[in-house]
């Protein structure tokens, strides 16, 4: 995160134990989940998990900061999903102004129409957005444009070496314009050196993530006070 006073402070990530001790890397039960559609019921249970533990005060955020949950393709595809959202916030009290939507650029476009309600209605509710990996894919901006995204996460091949790389910086710089023309803020993903952080300072991006900034710790949920 950056000087700004607020916006996301933590992302849901998920591990998964295999039963003895050692961890399978997100990549691979992400691809079995996807194979097997289960992406629609894993995002379920971080949303209801997520959002209870805010609503009895088991979590806690920093001041004036969010916590940024994932939205995988499958599940936004699932015309469900925004009313168990919706209801999830009902039923446990959570405030969506304490929640960032991350979803992908590819998802967005794959599934336009059940995004642009998805964001529409749970953004109008508070919650932000932020768009996820931008400029991985091949996305059309122009189904992205009009939609209310409140930041823009610039993928982290982009950011790696950026200290020592020309053509990153050239195309950094210019989804940062891009970014400010639209108003949305930028979070630069894979921040993990001094050198790119100072140069993400100095390109003026607003948020960084990355292991220079923190590693992944597990998500402690306190007893509700």
């Amino acid at each position: 995160q950056s000087d700004v006073t607020n916006g996301p402070g933590i992302e849901v990530l998920l591990r998964l134990g295999d039963g003895d001790g050692t961890r399978v890397a997100p990549a691979e039960f992400f691809k079995a989940a996807e194979r097997y559609r289960l992406m629609p019921h894993i995002d379920r249970w971080v949303v209801q998990t997520v959002l209870a533990a805010l609503g009895r005060g088991g979590l806690k955020l920093p001041e004036n900061r969010s916590i940024a949950i994932n939205i995988a393709g499958q599940t936004l595809a699932d015309a469900q999903f925004l009313e168990f959202v919706v209801d999830c916030f009902d039923h446990t009290g959570a405030s969506p102004r304490d929640v960032c939507f991350e979803l992908t650029e590819s998802a967005v476009v794959a599934n336009a129409e059940h995004a642009r309600r998805f964001v529409e209605v749970l953004h109008g509710l508070g919650a932000e957005f932020a768009l996820d990996d931008f400029g991985s894919g091949l996305g059309s901006f122009a189904n992205l444009k009009s939609l209310p995204i409140d930041y823009l996460k610039i993928d982290g091949s982009f950011i790696r070496n950026l200290a020592r790389d020309a053509v990153s910086q050239a195309m950094v710089s210019a989804m940062i314009e891009l970014s400010r023309s639209m108003n949305f803020r930028v979070v630069a993903e894979q921040v993990e050196d001094q050198d790119s952080l100072d140069t993400v300072k100095r390109m003026g991006i607003d948020f960084a993530q990355g292991f220079i900034i923190g590693r992944p710790q597990p998500l402690t949920l306190t007893p509700a006070a």
